[in-house]
């Protein structure tokens, strides 16, 4: 990890009050190839007068620039979107070209923020995106939580943008507390979508924590979720198919009562290993679908009473970062899609350099986020309703995720936004692999 922070800069002889650093890479080679990316982890913190830049140069030549923050397009002091956010820049090579150098600039007044970059590679591309029609598409949402009206809605935007989906995926909180009468009103969603000509054929569900609150014991309440679900385990393997061919999805969740959030078995984690292990020596990017994420992935999950949910998270971690295909689907945190932690990659000590990527689903209820950036007194609030979930197109070479805001049901039902606020394209690295 490199940190350029001038913060901490005193003035220097000649430096006219302001901290101006660069780092360089060592050259890479791009011989043969027309076009690249550029990928690395990123935290910015923005400041009047400052400005970060990534530039690239071929064979020693000018500097071309990838990519400029200053504070044209970025919010001062603080920019929820440039942190622990991932970079992705593509760049064409010339042709003839033998080797291409990377500089990350950070100029900016003493006493102003910092950059943090880190999990830096170059790596190949996927062509230009072919027609949804060579797509396998998938529904993704979850935390519906005693909100029926605003699943519906969702469902019905989800169809006009995805009409030939082969799977609703739901990450878990589908009820409030787990009552026969709750799990009524989404059985009469799902049927209403049915009736309508709707519904994808699949359904795939994981268990949340909302599903065991109420006055049962576990086992009932756990029974009636895998009623829904269709399914005499929390956990299940699906193969999807569509234009883009077979898209695996494994669903794993608690299988005991709390605490922990997530107990799970020995059955279960040897399962998913071995799973994993298949798909990936088939060279096929999977997801994995769970209600809780896993600590130190997406937003929310380094804060203490998210970063432990799985009583085994460090082995999930670990198992996972061994496989740099699998993309991981969580819901629970409620939040924001705007926040540069929505998506990313994780790498563990050990594991493939790609690590696995992680996903935040959104939620169809109440949205959180943080306040605060000490993990020792960082608070939460609640900061409006919202209704949000994912499309998946998945191609022979890749998956494409889009986050939208469905907006909420309106009197009528029919308050129509189906806003695009987040677009991810995941080249399946089995395939495209990294240059340096």
């Amino acid at each position: 990890m490199a940190v350029a922070d001038s913060d901490e800069y005193d003035d220097a002889p000649g430096a006219a009050g302001r901290f101006d650093t660069t780092l360089v890479s060592s050259p890479v080679r791009v011989f043969g190839y027309d076009e690249l990316e550029l990928t690395f982890d990123s935290h910015l913190r923005p400041w009047t007068g400052q400005s970060a830049t990534v530039t690239v140069a071929f064979d020693g030549g000018e500097e071309t620039t990838l990519l400029r923050y200053d504070s044209t397009n970025t919010a001062n002091d603080y920019d929820a979107d440039l942190a622990n956010s991932t970079e992705a820049l593509r760049f064409a090579v010339p042709s003839g070209v033998r080797q291409a150098v990377f500089r990350w600039r950070l100029d900016a007044p003493r006493n102003s923020w910092y950059w943090a970059i880190d999990s830096v590679a170059v790596r190949t591309t996927a062509t230009a995106t072919p027609s949804l029609d060579d797509a396998t598409q998938l529904w993704v949402v979850s935390d519906i939580q005693g909100h029926p009206r605003d699943f519906a809605h969702g469902l019905r935007d989800l169809d006009a943008v995805r009409p030939d989906a082969a799977g609703l995926l739901i990450a878990g909180d589908i009820v409030p507390t787990g009552t026969t009468a709750e799990w009524r009103q989404i059985d009469d969603v799902v049927a209403g979508a049915t009736s309508a000509g709707i519904m994808p054929d699949q359904l795939v569900a994981a268990i949340g924590n909302h599903e065991s609150y109420a006055a049962a014991s576990w086992e009932t309440l756990r029974d009636r979720f895998l009623d829904f679900a269709g399914r005499d385990k929390v956990y299940g393997e699906y193969v999807l198919s569509g234009g883009g061919g077979e898209v695996p999805v494994l669903v794993i969740g608690q299988e005991f009562p709390r605490p922990p959030e997530v107990g799970m078995s020995d059955e279960q984690v040897a399962w998913l290993d071995e799973r994993l292990d298949y798909w990936t020596e088939r060279k096929k990017q999977v997801l994995v679908i769970a209600h809780f994420p896993l600590g130190d992935t997406v937003s929310a999950s380094w804060i203490p009473w998210y970063h432990e949910s799985y009583d085994r998270n460090d082995e999930l971690t670990a198992m996972l970062g061994d496989h740099p295909n699998a993309i991981f689907l969580s819901g629970h945190t409620h939040y924001p899609f705007e926040l540069g932690d929505w998506a990313v990659r994780r790498r563990v000590p050990g594991g493939h350099p790609d690590g696995f990527l992680a996903i935040n689903t959104g939620a169809m209820h109440i949205e959180w986020d943080a306040r605060g950036e000490s993990t020792s007194s960082i608070t939460e609030v609640t900061t409006r309703d919202i209704n949000r979930g994912l499309t998946i197109d998945v191609y022979a070479d890749r998956v494409i995720i889009e986050a939208r805001d469905f907006g909420l049901a309106g009197p009528s039902g029919d308050n129509e936004v189906n806003e695009v606020l987040r677009h991810l394209e995941v080249a399946n690295p089995l395939l495209h692999g990294r240059r340096r």
